[in-house]
């Protein structure tokens, strides 16, 4: 079966928080999940429980530290073989708001995964006590 999706779908695994509102725009439930992918059309999440409310607003971290929101709407939820729950997430707002978001979303998660491949890559033996644990102990404030 091929792929019929309008949007290319790119891999990450950043941390999404997630907030569910009723047809009033009442706040009913919130939690924290994590995107396995995201296009220009939507986002697909993986969360401990079901999302269950139609209209969401999603959330995350950008590189500086700053939140940065989309709205969503729910077009289906599954429970995994995981036990976990697969949520598809179609963006709700202009062009720019939705390419702005995916464009901080991927940044991000291309950074994270950068720095992580190259600390574990560089890393090197473990040095010996710190400067501060050498002065406790040549002082007596730590013994063998």
């Amino acid at each position: 079966m091929a792929d019929r999706r309008k949007h290319h779908r790119i891999k990450t695994q950043n941390l999404i928080s997630h907030f569910s509102f009723d047809e009033g725009g009442a706040l009913n439930a919130q939690g924290i999940g994590r995107a396995l992918d995201v296009s220009q059309g939507g986002i697909l999440i993986e969360t401990p429980q079901p999302i269950e409310s139609e209209l969401l607003s999603l959330m995350a971290v950008d590189l500086d530290g700053n939140l940065f929101e989309i709205k969503g709407r729910l077009m289906h939820s599954n429970q995994s073989s995981s036990g976990m729950y697969l949520a598809g997430i179609a963006f709700v707002g202009s062009d720019w708001q939705v390419s702005n978001f995916v464009v901080k979303l991927v940044k991000g998660y291309k950074y994270r995964k950068n720095n992580l491949f190259i600390r574990w890559h560089t890393r090197k033996q473990m040095p010996g006590p710190s400067m501060a644990a050498q002065a406790a102990i040549s002082n007596g404030f730590i013994t063998d």
